[in-house]
């Protein structure tokens, strides 16, 4: 009886969140069944906090029951729906160790994609920290590899999508950083170059060819210019960039070609040495003529 009383005292406690407060009698109740429609119903009513008492209670207390991998999802999702960076954190633990506990169940594919949505909920504007892009993009990509017939592959490829527009876009406000304020077109051609090799998909990629070849003009590698200049004209017809970049390559070629010199006139020590002079003979003057004879 004291064992009782002190469970339903630690319960109690449990019960005190913004969340909502968890039914003592339920919390207590020796049916999985009917702590896991409570639970179910203080998730549906957004008593988060509530519904994370019930999902733990079965985890805790009934380590055999049916309803167990059920809760351990519905707990991942609790933190889910809750939102913000300290419940996006638990949610991911929750998931990864239902992923860990079962991972060849029928619902991992779902674990695997929340835990991916998990890290793009807290992804930052290109501007800032791209490291929850990354994990997310990681995560989804995890999917596509593991879960290749999930129905969830579809969105998973759109967020992949949105990852690694995001991700060219910040390499190339770096690099552009770099080109604009700091005046350094080395870092910003490796920038720009990081784009074209690890995100060929980027929607802007025809502004990426035309920074590329204007750095590298400026850098005085205008031969290895032309060819991403060249590019930019033929892949992006209708791009705002192509009279710019087209201004670009003349410049560039008139800057490469050599100047053209008329040829100094050979001095006589330099010319070739001349066949030698043959003396003109000078003309035998015509015999005076005699007088008739007489």
């Amino acid at each position: 009886m004291k064992r009782r009383l002190l469970l339903l005292g630690l319960l109690a406690g449990w019960g005190c969140a913004h969340g909502g407060q968890a039914d003592i009698a339920t919390l207590a109740s020796n049916s999985d069944q009917v702590i896991w429609e409570a639970g179910q119903k203080a998730l549906e009513k957004h008593q988060y906090e509530a519904a994370r008492q019930h999902f733990k209670r079965i985890i805790d207390g009934f380590p055999q029951s049916e309803y167990g991998p059920a809760a351990r999802l519905a707990l991942g999702d609790s933190y889910f729906q809750e939102q913000g960076t300290a419940n996006y954190i638990l949610a991911v633990a929750a998931y990864r160790e239902f992923l860990t506990i079962y991972p060849s169940h029928p619902r991992s594919d779902y674990a695997q994609y929340q835990v991916g949505e998990c890290y793009f909920k807290q992804r930052n504007s290109p501007d800032r920290d791209q490291t929850p892009t990354h994990n997310a993009l990681e995560e989804y990509q995890r999917l596509l590899e593991l879960y290749p017939s999930s129905t969830f592959i579809e969105k998973a490829r759109t967020r992949i999508k949105d990852c690694r527009q995001s991700l060219g876009r910040a390499e190339f406000l770096a690099g552009f950083f770099y080109q604009r304020t700091r005046q350094s077109c080395h870092a910003a051609i490796a920038r720009y170059q990081a784009i074209l090799a690890d995100y060929p998909d980027y929607d802007q990629l025809d502004e990426v060819l035309y920074r590329l070849g204007e750095c590298l003009c400026l850098s005085g590698r205008a031969p290895e210019a032309l060819p991403h200049l060249s590019r930019l004209i033929d892949e992006f017809p209708k791009s705002d960039r192509v009279d710019e970049a087209r201004d670009l390559m003349a410049d560039s070629c008139a800057r490469a070609a050599p100047a053209v010199r008329a040829p100094a006139p050979p001095s006589p020590s330099s010319s070739p040495a001349a066949s030698p002079t043959v003396p003109v003979p000078t003309p035998t003057p015509p015999p005076a003529p005699q007088p008739p004879p007489s």
